[in-house]
């Protein structure tokens, strides 16, 4: 039997949900991890880990040639190499090289990982990128604010889900934020990093992700996927939509952006999840994603599709054609739980979604007793509810209404 290695893996979403496919596909499973224990925050994801891995090598995933060594002293063969998680995947992509293994060419994934590396290799290919700069020392600021103006967004070119990404309305603003970065040695991940960070051009305007599949030389659109972004200073995603609701040309220019970018880069090999900012002087690149997308991005593509873009990716990881044709019509929506700031005192009653048809997935995560304020990234949402209808739009007003029955209850 073969074994499929998993490394590292966030704990929600794609990441136990891409363990199970490759467990039902009778694969072996081997989970690479610097730290076991770090999953025991997650009692599902722990016990999902625990039943499901044949091996569990605990060993620096942060070395392809340390990975390479241990998958080569697995009990069987290693059919493949694959992660879920952003901040792994050029790690993956440079073991599977090694292992001589299908996967994403090293040098594409170290530069999508980069934000800043990406923006200068778009710029340079003619890809529509915001006016950027990157800052190591925050003597230079003020000479880079001059050039990119307030507000602007300032963000670590190494982090996900949002975190760290934060718009200034002020020099003064600008100047905390950066001095924070620039005194960072390491991101969120416990990752060595690059002290400093991007100061970008604000841009405003409607936000999408262009999802696709790379296989076999070809680039396959699955579609675009509608953003619902919660207030500034933060970038938070508090829904998606997809299929995109935007007229034809307007979700064909935001794929040409999304296609150039990838092709500026060298993507060759597996799904990419790319941002795209719709502006009044056009579809201008926000980031490109190695992965497939988060915030069960991959659940809504498989309602609306039939392809489930994470088994895919398994497929392809082992070295086999990916299956990307729609088998089905159809649209779904997420909408995530915000908190404010204060003690939760209890939670509502999550029956109520039984009278909402289209909800097929929910979750909460928040305990009464628990802190919270507005999320200022992703992982500080306090649940979800996914829907799936007929159409996108039916899809999406379910899911608003849905969401509105699960408001907390505060502390006074």
């Amino acid at each position: 039997m073969t074994f499929l290695a998993f490394v590292e893996s966030n704990m929600t979403g794609t990441g136990m949900q891409a363990l199970r496919l490759a467990h039902e596909r009778g694969l072996r499973i081997a989970f690479l991890t610097s730290d076991l224990a770090k999953y025991n925050t997650d009692p599902d994801a722990a016990r999902t880990i625990s039943d499901l891995a044949d091996e569990i090598v605990e060993c620096d995933t942060q070395n392809p040639d340390v990975m390479a060594k241990a998958l080569r002293a697995l009990p069987g063969t290693v059919g493949g190499v694959m992660t879920v998680m952003e901040y792994f995947v050029p790690v993956t992509a440079a073991t599977a090289r090694r292992l001589g293994l299908p996967g994403l060419d090293p040098a594409a994934a170290d530069i999508a990982r980069d934000k800043g590396r990406c923006r200068v290799v778009c710029r340079e290919a003619g890809v529509p990128v915001p006016g950027f700069r990157f800052v190591d020392s925050a003597a230079l600021l003020d000479e880079v604010l001059d050039e990119i103006g307030v507000p602007c967004v300032i963000k670590p070119v190494d982090e996900s889900a949002s975190i760290g990404v934060t718009l200034c309305h002020s020099r003064e603003q600008a100047h905390t934020r950066m001095t924070e970065l620039v005194a960072s040695r390491t991101n969120s991940k416990g990752q060595p990093r690059v002290p400093g960070g991007l100061v970008e051009e604000c841009l405003f305007g409607h936000e999408v992700s262009v999802e696709t599949f790379t296989a076999d030389g070809r680039t396959v659109v699955l579609g675009v996927t509608d953003k619902l972004l919660g207030p500034v200073p933060y970038f938070i995603e508090l829904g998606h939509t997809f299929p995109s609701g935007l007229p034809k040309q307007v979700r064909e220019a935001a794929v040409d952006v999304a296609l150039a970018a990838l092709n500026a880069i060298g993507f060759d090999f597996g799904p990419a999840h790319t941002e795209v900012k719709l502006t009044d002087r056009g579809p201008v690149l926000i980031e490109v994603n190695a992965r497939a997308g988060g915030d069960f991005v991959p659940d809504l593509v498989r309602h609306a599709t039939g392809v489930s873009l994470l088994d895919q990716t398994i497929v392809a990881a082992t070295g086999n054609r990916p299956e990307l044709a729609p088998t089905s019509q159809g649209g779904a929506a997420i909408r995530f739980l915000a908190g404010r700031s204060g003690t939760v005192a209890a939670l509502p009653d999550t029956a109520v979604l039984a009278r909402f048809p289209e909800v097929v997935a929910s979750r909460i995560k928040a305990v009464p007793g628990q802190r919270t304020t507005h999320p200022r990234n992703s992982h500080e949402r306090l649940g979800y509810v996914i829907t799936s209808a007929d159409s996108a739009h039916q899809a999406a007003v379910a899911a608003d209404a849905a969401v509105a029955q699960l408001a907390l209850t505060y502390e006074p």
